[in-house]
C-alpha cells in the first residue's frame, strides 16, 4: 500500500513538473512575441516611448518646474509659471 501511495505522488511530481515546463515554455515565447514588454496585461512598451519629451522650465518667481509649452515668457525671456507671478516680478 505505502509503495502505491509513493507511486502516485512521484507520478503526481512528474506531471506537475511537466506542466510547469510547458507554461514556462508558453510565457516565454509570448514574452518574447510581444518585445520583452516589461509593463502588466501585454501592454506595449513602444507606447510608453512614443510620448514626446518635453523640456521641463523653471519658474522665475518661484522655481517651480514645468512644461516648457505651458510657460509664460515676459519681454526679457524669463519664465513664469502663470500670468500673477510675471506680474509680481515685474512690479
Amino acid at each position: 500500500m505505502k509503495l502505491i501511495i509513493l507511486f502516485v505522488i512521484v507520478l503526481a511530481v512528474i506531471v506537475w513538473l511537466q506542466r510547469l515546463k510547458k507554461n514556462l515554455g508558453r510565457h516565454r515565447s509570448d514574452h518574447a512575441a510581444s518585445g520583452g514588454s516589461a509593463f502588466p496585461n501585454g501592454a506595449d512598451s513602444t507606447a510608453a516611448t512614443s510620448a514626446q519629451v518635453e523640456a521641463m522650465v523653471a519658474c522665475a518667481h518661484c522655481g517651480m518646474h514645468f512644461p516648457a509649452s505651458e510657460a509664460l515668457v515676459d519681454a526679457s525671456g524669463t519664465v513664469f509659471c502663470s500670468a500673477e507671478h510675471r506680474r509680481l516680478h515685474s512690479s
